[in-house]
């Protein structure tokens, strides 16, 4: 879990009961485990909007592509029609 092994988890623990006591502990445990969700939950929004937004993107582009290419084909039998 993160490179940290279990002698470095219980001196944070230790720490952290001196510093903020032992009533405090579960309430900042319980707000850091909301923050963590959070920011998964908020990581999977942006994930799927960005997929979702280069998917867009990508069909977009397929259409252009096609209307180049029509349009490239179009002006090269035109430019061989005035040529001759």
């Amino acid at each position: 879990m993160f490179g940290i092994g279990w002698q470095e988890l219980i001196v944070i623990f230790i720490v952290l009961l001196i510093f903020v006591g032992p009533k405090k502990l579960p309430e900042l445990a319980k707000s850091l485990s909301k923050a963590i969700r959070e920011f998964a939950r908020t990581k999977e929004e942006v994930k799927r909007n960005l997929s979702k937004q280069l998917s867009i993107s990508d069909d977009t582009y397929l259409e252009i592509k096609e209307e180049n290419e029509k349009e490239e084909k179009e002006y090269e039998n035109n430019k061989w029609k005035n040529s001759r």
